[in-house]
């Protein structure tokens, strides 16, 4: 197998995690909707819900690392030679 093959190959892996990772939106929707009810009761702006998002958004990629898109991240590996933290 040349070279060439291998990269294809490491980069469908690395497309396949970014897809799936990239595909949890849970938390995100989530943590919008408790941060606009938040918002909405206390009067506070749309502080609550930007932060509750972006907290949301971290927890999707790391909820889609280590459990959604585990075998998409362990072929990554695999193919890549990293390991997860």
């Amino acid at each position: 197998m040349s070279s060439e093959g291998g990269k294809d190959q490491q980069q469908s892996a690395s497309e396949a995690l970014t897809n799936c990772i990239l595909s949890q939106y849970r938390f995100c929707a989530g943590g919008v909707g408790l941060g606009a009810a938040y918002a909405i009761k206390y009067s506070k702006g749309p502080m609550p819900m930007a932060m509750a998002g972006v907290a949301g958004t971290v927890g999707d990629l790391i909820y889609g690392y280590y459990e959604a898109c585990k075998i998409e991240a362990d072929r990554y590996e695999r193919e890549t030679g990293r390991r997860r933290m």
